[in-house]
């Protein structure tokens, strides 16, 4: 304990890997990803490991650039390490094979993000490899460019709010304001009422079946993205009402 009488960094609970991957990806609720990035924030400690997944991420992303194809050696390699109960505790996260990470990409990947940090598994083989997946395919085939929202209303659900703005904040360094001047002065009139006033994201949304707007504002760090949906922005002189909030952290900040 400081002299301040607050908690220091030897004596703060870890979060395991898994939850940290999870924040990384946006896997979790608004208040425990809350509650999760004001720990790592804390804690030296998880701060690494988060630094650490993070540009593993980067790494695995840009590796994803190019088709590289897997030397059979290497897939032998990474298959034995996946079913390896200390690397992966395939009781709990169920990670067996190279094959489940292919057919389900999004369920295994934050895992796997979480044990790769502790082996330092891709540093290790030396080689670039690309998990080139079906699920990647068919959301390219079903969306045409998921990294740039489109000027009018898109339609989406409170449920992938945030993993959509995350990427159309990623991909580009600007702030992307859409929507009518009505609506835009709506949401700057709503930012500043909160903690940081500088407006990320302004854009004419669909959400759950009614007329919206979705607001981002920047966080408490570079990365960091708060996202409010709020209706009541789309009238001439209306007043945001938010009625979902979370936040999302980007990866190339």
């Amino acid at each position: 304990m400081t002299e301040s009488g607050l908690p220091t960094s030897e004596h703060l609970e870890h979060l395991d890997t898994d939850t940290i991957a999870d924040l990384i990806e946006n896997l979790l609720p608004a208040t425990e990803a809350h509650s999760a990035r004001e720990h790592v924030k804390a804690c030296p400690e998880c701060q690494q490991t988060y630094d650490a997944l993070v540009q593993l991420s980067e790494d695995l992303a840009e590796e994803g650039r190019e088709d590289i194809p897997m030397p059979a050696d290497v897939a032998e390699h990474l298959d034995a390490v996946l079913v390896s109960e200390s690397v992966l505790r395939a009781s709990t996260v169920g990670v067996h094979s190279l094959a489940q990470i292919r057919e389900e990409p999004r369920r295994h990947l934050p895992k796997l993000l979480g044990a790769a940090a502790g082996v330092v598994l891709i540093a290790a083989i030396g080689v670039g490899v690309v998990f080139a997946t079906k699920d990647q395919a068919n959301e390219g085939a079903a969306n045409t460019d998921q990294s740039t929202p489109p000027t009018d209303a898109v339609t989406i659900t409170t449920g992938n709010l945030a993993q959509q703005t995350q990427k159309w904040l990623e991909h580009t360094p600007n702030a992307i304001l859409h929507g009518s001047a009505a609506e835009q002065s709506c949401a700057k009139t709503f930012a500043t009422s909160r903690a940081n006033a500088t407006v990320r994201l302004v854009q004419p949304a669909k959400i759950d079946g009614r007329r919206a707007t979705i607001i981002g504002l920047q966080g408490g760090s570079a990365r960091e993205i708060q996202i409010f949906a709020v209706t009541g922005c789309d009238q001439p002189g209306g007043v945001a009402s938010s009625f979902y909030d979370t936040s999302v952290t980007l990866r190339n900040r």
